[in-house]
């Protein structure tokens, strides 16, 4: 009994170091975030970040402002895109549909927005048939919270 339970410990931690993901190469978040390239004149700064969840099975979605694509979103990354001002469509590539899900906001010159990917709870998908597949939602977050959530994650670039 002792000998399967080592067995089976040590065969899981073989599966886990071989789960090693891009995002472990990138540097992390804090480590540079005073060397980025200051916002420039006129524009606008949206960071996109997804936490570390290992409850989080999905590889990632791509994100779009204003229906273009500006990045892919994985789990422990974070990157920034600048672009001018205006209103701003914030959505994902998601399977399927949740309440709230996408947001739009007004971004005005000089400001920075924290967008946070998510998932939803799993106890939503129990009862919903549009829960097919990876659900994400998009969250606008107060930049002080989203400054602790993402010093720890990778800069994606």
């Amino acid at each position: 009994m002792r000998w399967s339970i080592r067995c089976i410990l040590v065969i899981a931690g073989l599966l886990l170091a071989g789960c090693v993901t891009e995002s472990q190469n990138l540097p992390r978040f804090s480590a540079v975030a005073a060397s980025l390239p200051p916002l420039a004149p006129g524009m606008t700064r949206f960071y996109v970040y997804r936490l570390l969840d290992p409850n989080d099975p999905s590889l990632g979605t791509i994100v779009y402002l204003n229906g273009k694509d500006v990045g892919f979103s994985r789990t422990g990354t974070v990157f920034f895109r600048d672009v001018p001002p205006g209103p701003y469509s914030i959505t994902v590539l998601s399977r399927g549909q949740y309440p709230d899900q996408f947001k739009n906001v007004v971004a005005q010159a000089g400001q920075n927005w924290y967008v946070r990917i998510g998932i939803p709870p799993p106890s939503w998908s129990w009862d919903t048939p549009d829960a097919r597949g990876d659900t994400f939602v998009v969250q606008i977050v107060d930049p002080r919270i989203a400054e602790a959530e993402m010093a720890p994650l990778a800069l994606a670039p």
